[in-house]
């Protein structure tokens, strides 16, 4: 398998966790995307490079996404435990900024 048939392996595998474990706080997230790829600017990471994106896989998960300016930025609130983070080009940060 080449490098980047394990990058988007890996990938679709982060996706597929957080639809089955369905992380209901931003430190249960943090601790699925830090197995990804560590944080860089912000308290966790994700790249959204594909058809498949963070944001379908939180709906599914029970997250309630609100886009700001454009895809690459947006809200999430858990929809159960009023957990909240945004999303902003790939960082993201707990709570609302």
């Amino acid at each position: 398998m080449s490098n980047l048939d394990a990058y988007w392996h890996a990938y679709a595998d982060t996706l597929a966790r957080i639809r089955t474990e369905k992380p209901d706080t931003f430190s249960a997230l943090k601790g699925i995307l830090d197995a990804f790829e560590p944080p860089s600017s912000g308290d966790a990471f994700f790249p959204d490079a594909a058809d498949d994106t963070l944001a379908d896989a939180l709906e599914a998960a029970g997250w309630r996404i609100e886009f700001r300016e454009a895809s690459y930025v947006y809200y999430a609130k858990h929809s159960k435990t009023g957990a909240r983070l945004s999303y902003y080009e790939g960082d993201l940060f707990e709570g609302i900024r």
